[in-house]
């Protein structure tokens, strides 16, 4: 990894807000310097129990997920370790899936999604979110990447029977989004494989926070 930024430089270069975490999630902030663009994902604005534990764990099992997949393309690399709440990795250009309107999506785009996802299944890692529009993005390509791994899974430490099932939450989250952009361009096995998996997400873990995004502190 690269030597890393430290908090005195986003101080004095600064850095732009990109979105506001809820109770127990990172904010997130973007990093300019000459010739490239880093995401700093950043937990120490969390309410301190959440920072000390919650946030701290966090930070190492998605720079573990990202060391994991690093050199695949749609993948964000991981350029460093800020400090224990909080880590870089790198930009990439492009536009979320959510609010995309289907025209914008290149045909092929979900095949290749779908080849991203099996992709990072061979790294023995699952996302767990992929059915969250807001976990994949178009680059300016018009290719797919993928964001957000902290809900990720480290298939080493799963009983082998139970890997398949949690591949195939992945690429049902594909499948759903899949049938809502461009659903003109899928085949009946892929819809089959969707309405299997839907049957049983009674079995899905639980998402997301109860509460809202953090009030901003009083001035």
């Amino acid at each position: 990894m690269k030597k890393c930024l430290t908090r005195e430089d986003l101080r004095r270069d600064g850095a732009m807000a990109l979105k506001r975490g809820r109770w127990g999630n990172a904010d997130l902030y973007l990093f300019s310097q000459p010739g490239e663009t880093w995401v700093i994902k950043d937990f120490s604005p969390c309410p301190p129990l959440i920072r000390e534990s919650w946030g701290r764990l966090l930070v190492r099992h998605e720079c573990g997920a990202l060391s994991r997949l690093s050199g695949i393309g749609g993948i964000p690399e991981l350029i460093c370790v800020l400090d224990a709440y909080a880590f870089c990795y790198g930009y990439i250009p492009g536009r979320i899936l959510r609010g995309t309107p289907s025209s914008m999506v290149e045909p092929d785009f979900f095949y290749r999604l779908e080849a991203l996802v099996n992709c990072m299944h061979q790294r023995n890692l699952v996302h767990l979110d992929l059915r969250n529009s807001r976990n994949v993005l178009i680059t300016e390509s018009g290719a797919p990447a993928l964001l957000d791994f902290q809900s990720s899974v480290n298939l080493d430490h799963v009983p082998k029977p139970f890997r398949q099932f949690l591949k195939e939450i992945d690429i049902s989250g594909v499948y759903k989004l899949w049938k809502s952009k461009k659903p003109e361009s899928m085949d009946m096995q892929r819809k089959s494989r969707l309405a299997a998996m839907n049957r049983k997400r009674g079995l899905w873990m639980l998402r997301g926070y109860p509460l809202g995004t953090r009030k901003a502190p009083r001035k």
